[in-house]
């Protein structure tokens, strides 16, 4: 027996030796300790069993995702994935896996132990459809699984990607409606979005020819409101489009900012009846512009409004349309004319197209007088002088001042009806001398007026 023998008989011996030592302390046959003793062989002895001669079974693993293996055909060819075509079941990149194995390996595991990747059958150059096939394989490579369905085929369809700008030509509110016993109407919807810019498929965004914005209203509506909108893509016949997952869509305000959503806004509009009328500023007291040669055209107009826009025009200017101020002092006794563009504040329009208020006075059956005034026979005064010094009018004589009116009623104006104001606006911080415009008022008379422009002396002390 050799040296390395003899050291492994004295180890065996040794073992042995205190083995029959342990066994033959009393409580080794101690009935506690035997019951825990065989609790725990039994337990050990399933272990080893449950690893080693446990069943092999098959799972099913739903909603592995598979990724599209396109390294480098971007790059090269400027290509991308689109759309898996077929099968159907594999249109979400997702699918079930099957895996054999020992029950005890695969009863825990779930999609995200898995890694599925499709990778072409042939080289991607092109738009076009290829085939793929899905290798799946398991994140713990230790574990000894099989995937019955390993090598899934798929149909691919790849296209280069471009990007295009559509204005939004139409907003629709569908099912929107007005009470018919009401005098509102519906005024045309708009959208915050004015345009948007489509990036997708090349194939897919050409067939795209104008694009609108739609809201699902169905209800009857009192005033203006919003809803939330969608997009609708029209080929050149009018047939709507389908975008698919991988179109990326950016929308744009009329001011070119990002719109985080689509809003339809429809507007509830009522109207009223206004007569047309101008106003004449520096016209004398007395001054009755009923009497006044004048015609307009259109004599009254139809505002269109919301509803809150109409009563608030109501509120401020009764039931007349002002459509200009006209400054008496410059007719000439002949046919004035005047046009007036039209001019409304937000939420309101003009109904029938009008555009243009047009005013004619016709003063050539009217006279013009020269007169002379004097302080002796006239009043000489000032008015609107707001600050605190002492003002004088130096002027006691205006020459050549004229005078329009009919015939008749001129003959009977004396000097005593006309006074003559030193107009003081704006020169409350001069001391002295001062030239100003002359304000001749006459009273008595309401069909004449004063034409012209004329200045007097003043001293402020």
């Amino acid at each position: 027996m050799g040296k390395i023998g003899k050291v492994n008989q004295k180890i065996l011996l040794t073992a042995y030796r205190r083995v029959r030592k342990f066994i033959r302390r009393p409580w080794f046959y101690d009935k506690k300790f035997l019951v825990v003793l065989s609790v725990m062989s039994s337990l050990f002895l399933w272990s080893v069993l449950s690893v080693n001669a446990s069943p092999e079974e098959v799972r099913t693993i739903p909603g592995v995702h598979i990724t599209i293996d396109q390294e480098g055909i971007e790059e090269n060819f400027g290509v991308r994935f689109v759309e898996v075509i077929s099968p159907e079941s594999l249109k979400d990149l997702e699918f079930d896996i099957k895996v054999r194995g020992r029950r005890y390996l695969i009863s825990q595991l779930t999609a995200d132990d898995f890694t599925a990747v499709a990778t072409a059958n042939k080289s991607v150059s092109k738009p076009g459809s290829y085939d793929f096939t899905v290798s799946v394989s398991c994140n713990n490579p230790l574990l000894d699984l099989t995937v019955s369905n390993n090598g899934q085929q798929m149909y691919v369809k790849f296209d280069r990607y471009v990007t295009k700008e559509f204005a939004v030509s139409g907003v629709e509110g569908i099912g929107a409606t007005v009470a018919a016993d009401s005098a509102l109407s519906m005024g045309t919807p708009y959208s915050n979005v004015a345009k948007v810019r489509i990036e997708g498929p090349e194939n897919e965004v050409a067939k795209i020819a104008s694009v609108i914005i739609r809201a699902d209203v169905n209800k009857e509506l009192y005033d203006g409101e919003s809803f939330d909108g969608t997009e609708i893509f029209r080929n050149e016949d009018g047939d709507e489009l389908t975008l698919g997952q991988n179109t990326t869509i950016t929308r744009y305000t009329a001011e070119e900012k990002v719109a985080e959503n689509v809003k339809v806004t429809i507007p509830i509009k009522t109207s009223k009846k206004f007569k047309v009328n101008v106003a004449f500023p520096n016209a004398p007291d007395s001054f009755d512009k009923t009497k006044l040669p004048l015609s307009v055209s259109p004599g009254s107009v139809t505002l269109v409004g919301t509803p809150d826009a109409i009563q608030n025009f109501s509120e401020s200017y009764g039931s007349v349309y002002l459509a200009g101020e006209i400054d008496l002092t410059r007719l000439s006794n002949k046919v004035n004319s005047f046009t007036f563009p039209v001019s409304l504040s937000t939420g309101l329009e003009m109904s029938d197209n009008v555009e243009n208020i047009k005013v004619k006075i016709n003063l050539s059956e009217y006279s013009v007088e020269k007169m002379t005034l004097t302080s002796a026979q006239s009043k000489f005064d000032y008015i609107n002088y707001v600050g605190s010094r002492d003002v004088k009018v130096k002027t006691k004589s205006l020459s050549n001042v004229k005078i329009i009116g009919p015939a008749h009623v001129l003959s009977q104006i004396k000097p005593s009806d006309i006074s003559v104001y030193a107009d003081m606006t704006g020169f409350e911080t001069v001391i002295g001398p001062c030239t100003v415009n002359a304000v001749v008022s006459i009273a008595n008379h309401s069909n004449c007026w004063v034409i012209g422009t004329y200045t007097v002396d003043a001293v402020i002390s």
